[in-house]
């Protein structure tokens, strides 16, 4: 397709204090070969920390005609950061990109620009997501036991050219990627939607930081009102770091990873399903088991048996307050990030 007849993508960037992972993807950006009409940096860093780096390429993407924009979040984490850059941004298309993700290729967005173009009933594609942690050489034989210790508990597994949501919430994600595929959900690092989609669905701010499972919970819903209308592409590629920096505390992600899962399996996938409810009961205990199973086959320190520990309290705690998780009140946990 010709270039002015694609598509105006805008990208969105929600980042928190990763000023330099924000500018080797704000790199990657400028050579793409057809950029975007503006990049949207919603920063929720405490030090305002993206600034300076937004200002050292304003300039540079002029040059190419995409004006860079930064705005300051609120501090409330990534779906309101992602709903905050909806609202500035001005696009036929909507990209929201991590801060710890990187375009390997320069056609990146093209790729995508030409797919939504072509294919006037998809709402929402991303690219093949390259794990930097795929790179670490482990042994193929512990990959398949794994991976299918994690498919017999419902837990989330990888299948070749598949994106799916389990009935416990967990998901099905593709260990590799040889054809187009329509996905039940898309990742939140690097999904890319038509902006009309965001007149109907919001990111859920009750997921604070960053929001474990707000990816799904978004691109859930817009797959149940529009089946068929979320694709894959496989011959765009995208890398994610998974950076440390700025992540939480050990002990906090845990907490945070089960209540948000509760939340989000009551909240859109449930449905008063009792093979739902079933599978998500025995996803818990296989979540116990893989992660005893773990520590003792890797022969992990002492110090790391806390994760069971605050694993086994993680439950306690989402059940005590099931109650309030039902209802859609997560300040008994959220107050955390006060």
């Amino acid at each position: 397709m010709i270039l002015d007849k694609l598509p105006k993508i805008s990208v969105v960037v929600p980042t928190r204090n990763r000023p330099k992972e924000l500018a080797e993807l704000l790199q990657t950006i400028l050579h793409q070969d057809y950029p975007p009409l503006e990049i949207i940096i919603v920063d929720d860093s405490l030090e305002c920390s993206a600034k300076g780096v937004a200002g050292l390429y304003s300039l540079n993407f002029k040059s190419v005609g995409c004006d860079l924009k930064y705005v300051l979040g609120n501090g409330d984490g990534l779906p309101a950061a992602r709903n905050l850059g909806v609202q500035v941004a001005k696009g036929e298309v909507i990209l929201f990109l991590d801060d710890d993700t990187l375009l390997p290729g320069k056609n990146v967005l093209r790729i995508m620009a030409e797919f939504l173009g072509k294919n006037i009933n998809v709402l929402g594609v991303q690219p093949f997501i390259i794990s930097q942690t795929d790179s670490i050489t482990r042994n193929e034989l512990t990959n398949k036991l794994e991976n299918a210790i994690y498919k017999v508990f419902m837990l989330t597994y990888h299948r070749d050219n598949t994106l799916a949501v389990r009935r416990s919430g967990a998901s099905i994600f593709p260990n590799s990627l040889s054809k187009i595929i329509r996905a039940q959900r898309l990742s939140g690092c690097c999904c890319c939607y038509r902006r009309e989609i965001f007149k109907q669905f919001k990111f859920d701010t009750n997921l604070k930081r960053y929001g474990f499972m707000e990816d799904l919970d978004f691109s859930y819903k817009v797959y149940k009102k529009n089946p068929k209308s979320l694709c894959v592409i496989p011959y765009a590629k995208i890398v994610h770091r998974h950076t440390a920096e700025g992540r939480l505390a050990t002990k906090m992600t845990i907490y945070m990873s089960t209540i948000y899962w509760f939340y989000i399996f009551f909240k859109d996938i449930f449905e008063r399903l009792i093979l739902n409810l079933v599978a998500f009961m025995w996803a818990l205990m296989g979540n116990l088991v893989a992660t005893t199973g773990g520590l003792i086959l890797k022969r992990k320190p002492k110090r790391e048996w806390w994760t069971l520990i605050w694993l086994l309290n993680a439950y306690v705690v989402a059940f005590k307050n099931l109650r309030n998780i039902l209802g859609s009140n997560l300040g008994f946990f959220n107050k955390n990030f006060g």
